[in-house]
């Protein structure tokens, strides 16, 4: 027979709730999918207003050991593994439709789909639908995790109120964030510039590339010196550039990134795409300009190998894989969600020579 709450002086009784509770999970009393009373019939027995059951079952699903769940009532998840992670792209991935996208869903739900896992995949509009409606997942612990396309530093804290573990592709340091550009990375990308002839280099992304001396910038002109390439600021081109001059395409912004670059006093004579959605415009830009690559320049391109590029002209690829990104999301993802240290390791890198096939 189940075990009755005895109501005594000196405490007040929503906290008696919530730790008769509380003990009663953590001591594995009751497990993982165990439903509670009905809010009404536990104030009844307890001769209390139905409001302290309440506020008492709210403060538990902030603990993380109650979820509120349609037709099944308030049910214990501590412990209870992960059946439901949401994988959340920004509005910014929603309009562009890079590339990547298609192959790193498909990673992310073939690796959740090996440890028995659902993904919901969400897409933010614009109007903020997509976030209202993975906050509102979150709370009812419809979902046990989320996977972020991407994370910036001003957006951390927002994600940390929600009541679940969350990853991202992200340059941040700590538990929450998987990177591409790793100092093996930064060395990779330099070494392959050296490797294509070029001795003044310049980099064009799509995200940041933050103060010169820190972040993903330092670490690239840092590689790049010990490798005998010149990578000077004024030859490093960025999403923030690009914002400044009103430019939201990847075809556009490529193609303009490109022409100032080589419009600078001291033009490069090497560049670092990193990213295969930057191909198509730097080659259209190419071609307008009629130069030839690698004559009169080199370039290097960053992608995923199941992301075949398809660049013209011959370059070295900069490589990592996207199933390997998959399973540090989801694994690092199911420790955080166990309260484990999440695990180490970073994405593998290779550089090597690309040769386009001849007609």
């Amino acid at each position: 027979m189940d075990r009755i709450l005895k109501i005594e002086a000196g405490s007040s009784i929503r906290s008696q709730i919530v730790a008769f509770y509380r003990n009663r999970i953590r001591s594995g009393e009751l497990a993982a999918g165990a439903v509670l009373p009905p809010a009404r019939l536990l104030a009844a027995q307890l001769g209390t207003a139905e409001a302290n059951v309440h506020h008492a079952f709210a403060a538990l699903v902030r603990e993380g050991l109650i979820a509120r769940r349609p037709r099944a009532g308030t049910v214990v998840i501590a412990g209870e593994r992960p059946y439901r992670v949401a994988f959340y792209f920004s509005s910014y991935y929603t309009l562009v439709g890079e590339r990547f996208t298609r192959p790193l869903i498909a990673g992310v739900e073939a690796e959740l789909a090996r440890h028995g896992i659902e993904c919901q995949v969400i897409y933010e509009t614009g109007s903020g639908e997509g976030r209202t409606l993975l906050e509102q997942l979150a709370k009812e612990r419809s979902i046990q995790g989320v996977i972020l396309r991407s994370l910036a530093a001003g957006e951390a804290a927002q994600f940390k109120r929600l009541p679940v573990p969350f990853v991202a592709i992200s340059g941040l340091d700590g538990p929450h964030g998987v990177t591409f550009f790793t100092e093996c990375f930064a060395d990779q990308a330099a070494l392959a510039l050296k490797l294509s002839g070029g001795r003044r280099a310049g980099v064009i992304y799509t995200g940041k590339l933050h103060r010169s001396g820190g972040g993903l910038k330092g670490r690239l002109q840092a590689a790049a010196a010990r490798h005998g390439v010149e990578l000077p600021d004024e030859l490093c081109f960025d999403g923030g550039c690009a914002a400044a001059s009103g430019i939201d395409d990847f075809d556009l912004f490529a193609g303009h990134a490109l022409g100032a670059l080589l419009d600078t006093v001291r033009p490069p004579d090497s560049v670092l795409l990193l990213s295969d959605n930057l191909v198509p415009g730097v080659t259209m830009e190419l071609y307008r300009r009629k130069l030839n690559v690698p004559d009169q320049l080199r370039i290097a391109v960053h992608r995923t190998v199941e992301n075949p590029i398809g660049f013209p002209f011959p370059c070295m690829l900069v490589e990592n894989r996207i199933d390997e990104l998959a399973g540090l999301l989801v694994g690092r993802l199911l420790d955080l969600h166990a309260g484990r240290p999440p695990r180490a390791g970073e994405l593998s890198v290779a550089c090597r020579e690309w040769l386009p096939v001849q007609r």
